[in-house]
């Protein structure tokens, strides 16, 4: 008799903690109903409205965003030193346009070794005006054919650009006569 009192009270139990979940479930459904509805009254609005849809919006606001990114435009990307001495340190001012249509906002210049340093417009350029970016290459310790580069970090499209330079180093001879390639 225990036994069965025991056993009806787990199975009151069970049978009370299904109900509870299945109408939560009920409760659920209807709520997302209610939501998927709802969601479906705003789409319609939108595309009721509008001439296009909803999705065609979203990619035309990001067209829209990436045309309005700066663009850099360099007159020249490459400089040809020619030859230099060992131990001279050359520079080269490499001039651009800004022709995007945001202002260009140059964040960091970096070189592909250490004897290249930098300096560059650092306030933003207007939409069709000019900036420029000086490399100066210190050859000391070098010998022979150099190409280096930079790589500019900027609000444009893929976010950097490479510029570059190259040069031969001479070496004097060790009687002090006129450096050789």
């Amino acid at each position: 008799m225990k036994m069965n009192k025991i056993i009806g009270t787990f199975l009151i139990l069970g049978m009370s903690s299904l109900f509870v979940a299945c109408s939560g479930e009920k409760s659920s459904e209807a709520s997302t109903d209610e939501t998927s509805s709802a969601s479906a009254e705003i789409t319609n609005t939108v595309t009721d409205d509008a001439s296009t849809p909803t999705t065609t919006e979203t990619k035309t606001e990001n067209t829209e965003v990436a045309a309005a990114l700066a663009a850099i435009e360099f007159e020249e990307k490459q400089h040809d030193f020619g030859n230099i001495k060992q131990g001279e340190t050359v520079d080269h001012t490499f001039k651009f346009t800004n022709t995007g249509e945001s202002p260009l906002l140059i964040t960091n210049v970096k070189g592909s070794c250490g004897c290249t340093a930098s300096n560059w417009t650092k306030e933003p350029v207007a939409p069709g005006a000019d900036g420029s970016v000086t490399l100066s290459f210190n050859s000391t310790g070098k010998v022979g054919a150099q190409n280096k580069t930079a790589t500019i970090t900027a609000n444009i499209e893929g976010n950097t650009t490479v510029i570059s330079f190259k040069g031969n180093v001479e070496t004097p001879n060790a009687n002090g006569a006129p450096y050789k390639k």
